[in-house]
């Protein structure tokens, strides 16, 4: 397999909560929920789905009140009178700390393509953007035997030779066999990893500026640093 000189890793947030109703198409593979997922998001004021997912949009093409929509379909995902209960908590700073342990992480996390877009990797289940920090660590992996690289689960392996990292998977476990997905230059990975830092922090100042519209300024860089996860 050829050693790729260039990729990208795209902070993906899904947008499905809050915004499909009860519909039913059957299995999740059908094609079907495919169309109707992005339809429904773009018709909810988000950003179009990337190719590679019908629920994952590109972090840096949230803002304004399609942000906030999400944010609050996150925070009030069990309970309309919860959601405003948290909010009330992380507004009153006797409170707050306790309730900013309670915010729930977007869903998503990173995706890794090509410089032409092939998707290598989507987030998997229980990922969000703060595994960038995983994927930091990865680029410093310099050990034959694989380690895991958390991209949610199921979870990819790292194995490093020199200048050249092996992605694998996806895996439970990091001692389990699994097919490698792409190796490529340690270099051209940590480029993509700075890019992809400086992406999430406009996504972070996006953030902060939705929650300090629903908790205040004080309390909002806090609020946008646990959705960030």
């Amino acid at each position: 397999m050829e050693v790729l000189d260039g990729v990208r890793l795209v902070p993906v947030v899904e947008a499905y909560t809050g915004v499909l109703s009860d519909e039913d198409f059957g299995p999740i593979t059908e094609p079907r929920w495919d169309a109707y997922s992005r339809l429904k998001i773009i018709e909810a004021g988000l950003p179009a789905p990337v190719a590679a997912h019908p629920w994952l949009v590109r972090a840096v093409d949230l803002r304004g009140p399609g942000l906030t929509r999400l944010v609050r379909a996150s925070l009030f995902a069990a309970d309309d009178e919860d959601g405003e209960l948290l909010l009330a908590r992380i507004r009153d700073l006797a409170t707050r700390e306790q309730a900013v342990d309670e915010v729930v992480a977007l869903s998503g996390g990173l995706m890794l393509e090509t410089p032409d877009g092939r998707c290598l990797a989507l987030p998997g289940c229980c990922g969000d953007i703060g595994n960038l920090r995983d994927w930091r660590e990865a680029t410093r992996h310099d050990e034959p035997a694989p380690a895991s690289l958390w991209i949610g689960h199921p979870m990819l392996t790292v194995s490093g030779d020199g200048p050249v990292l092996t992605l694998a998977g996806p895996v439970d476990l990091a001692t389990e066999p699994a097919p490698v997905i792409a190796r490529i230059g340690r270099q051209a990975l940590d480029e993509a990893v700075t890019t992809a830092e400086a992406e999430v922090a406009r996504f972070a100042g996006e953030l902060r500026s939705v929650c300090g519209d629903m908790v205040g300024a004080e309390a909002a860089p806090l609020m946008a640093r646990a959705l960030i996860g």
